[in-house]
């Protein structure tokens, strides 16, 4: 049955005069017709976009007109910056030349700068762009895109094909050692294992910190390592040569640059290289909102990830502790005062991260730059994350080290303006007092001297304010400090401290205060 009904269909499709034929064949030219159909528009399509393309490159040929381009290079010219030059000629003359610029790694932030030139129908070029002086300043492992501009009277255009530069210390010959994402920069004869213990240490912190911060870089970081501080205090912005008296820089990072300098042969090289290669890594967790990262978090993050810390940053934590020199956390966007003042906002902001994620894990931390940077807030960052401004994380750190509570902002600022109503001698006591009372019994008012003298020029701490506001804006974070004379806070107090930690102790006034008992 089922054969003799195909027969018969089949005969009928081949019927000329049938339904069947009639529908059949009506199918099959539909189906010829949407067949060429596609073909048709897919020769079009590429027969417009190969024009488009030829039209393109003929219209770009045609605007470079009779402008040829003999040289185009940039030169080091350290400290000034870097020097661009050119020499190009036209028969219309050229009329304009420019170079565009832009740091490696930030793509979408380019700027220009005019080179100067003497018209005519050949030209030589130069242009500088200035480092070392204020806001104009780059650190040496910059890199850099850039190429040439060029336009004559008759219209043409020329633009050259980008190339990529490092702005180099050319005081030295550098060498070079790369593992993944880090090269070390170096110098001079068997300094090779230097730069491999450097090496080292940066790639050790990395692999602590990703999960701390919640990132995964993919674009190279720098580090320059200089034999000697000599060496690198010239390649140091010149604020951070004068930042503070007592206090020598051993190394800078340079997040908008993902650049880090470092004094490679000191004795503590692995630990500065650890701390200062973090603040590149919280540069990139923080992205643009880098500039709100107040320096407790930075720091305090830096020396968690400090692969090989010392007990210096608790001892001075203590001694702020028992000289009633803690701030507030809300008053330490940015580090300043003396140098005994710095170095204890070190050891409180290391305190204040080692809580943090000793309370509420790691994955907690990693959540909170994300949240920061949508915010650009840190108060609203920490409550989201946390549940607490920097007023309730403040509190609940103090209450873990077993110390009294601080009042809210607005009351501690009421009590500041009352006391400087009544007595600027008691609002500001003197700061290198270590036993003079204070109304918030923390010292707070006296430590509010020291946050309104902070400036940008005292300021040692990272990525809180950045050396640099280029052309292209960002930020970066500056570079930390320890004393001169070692790595310890300077003074009597701390000298004491330091040489018996816990022979203050005995005294009963602070043995009343001691708060890890």
């Amino acid at each position: 049955m089922k054969i003799s009904v195909k027969i018969k269909f089949a005969e009928l499709s081949s019927l000329p005069g049938s339904p069947v034929y009639r529908h059949w064949r009506s199918t099959n030219v539909n189906l010829i017709k949407e067949e060429d159909l596609r073909v048709f528009v897919f020769v079009t399509t590429l027969f417009l976009l190969a024009g488009s393309a030829f039209s393109a490159t003929m219209v770009t040929r045609a605007d470079e007109g009779n402008i040829n381009v003999v040289e185009a290079k940039a030169e080091s010219r350290f400290p000034d910056g870097i020097k661009f030059s050119v020499i190009a000629n036209s028969t219309d003359g050229i009329d304009d030349i420019r170079v565009f610029f832009s740091k490696v790694d930030q793509q979408g932030r380019s700027s220009y700068r005019s080179v100067d030139f003497e018209p005519g129908d050949s030209v030589v070029g130069e242009s500088v762009l200035p480092s070392g002086r204020g806001g104009d300043y780059f650190p040496p492992g910059t890199k850099i895109e850039y190429s040439f501009e060029v336009r004559d009277k008759a219209g043409a255009v020329f633009r050259t094909d980008s190339k990529e530069f490092v702005y180099e210390d050319n005081r030295f010959e550098w060498l070079t050692v790369v593992e993944d994402l880090i090269t070390v920069y170096y110098y001079g004869e068997y300094v090779e294992d230097r730069a491999n213990v450097v090496l080292a240490a940066a790639k050790e912190n990395m692999e602590r910190m990703l999960p701390v911060l919640g990132i995964a870089p993919t674009e190279p970081l720098r580090i320059v390592s200089y034999n000697n501080y000599r060496h690198m205090s010239s390649a140091l912005p010149f604020r951070s040569q004068t930042v503070s008296e007592g206090l020598q820089t051993q190394g800078m990072a340079f997040s908008n640059e993902r650049v880090l300098l470092v004094h490679g042969f000191d004795p503590t090289v692995t630990g500065t290289v650890s701390h200062e290669f973090t603040h590149l890594l919280v540069g990139e967790a923080a992205g643009s909102a880098i500039g709100q990262v107040p320096s407790w978090l930075n720091e305090g993050l830096a020396e968690y990830g400090n692969i090989d810390p010392t007990d210096d940053y608790n001892a001075a934590l203590r001694y702020g502790i028992f000289t009633r020199r803690i701030k507030p956390l809300w008053y330490l966007s940015s580090f300043g005062g003396t140098p005994e003042d710095i170095i204890i906002a070190y050891g409180q902001g290391r305190s204040v991260v080692q809580y943090m994620i000793d309370t509420y894990g790691e994955a907690r931390m990693a959540a909170l730059f994300p949240v920061l940077q949508r915010t650009l807030d840190i108060d609203l960052a920490l409550l989201e994350v946390y549940a607490m401004d920097q007023y309730g994380l403040d509190t609940a750190w103090r209450a873990a080290l077993g110390l009294e509570p601080l009042p809210s902002p607005d009351e501690l600022e009421s009590e500041l303006e009352e006391a400087s109503e009544t007595s600027e001698t008691e609002a500001f006591p003197a700061e290198n007092s270590e036993t003079d009372e204070s109304p918030a019994d923390t010292g707070a008012a006296s430590e509010s001297t020291d946050t309104a003298e902070s400036t940008p020029k005292a300021d040692p701490a990272g990525a809180t304010e950045g050396d640099e506001k280029d052309s292209e804006g960002g930020s970066n974070s500056p570079g930390c400090n320890v004393p001169a004379s070692g790595n310890a806070p300077t003074g009597l107090g701390m000298l004491l401290l330091l040489g018996a930690p816990f022979g203050l102790v005995a005294l009963p006034r602070l043995r009343r205060r001691w708060p890890f008992s």
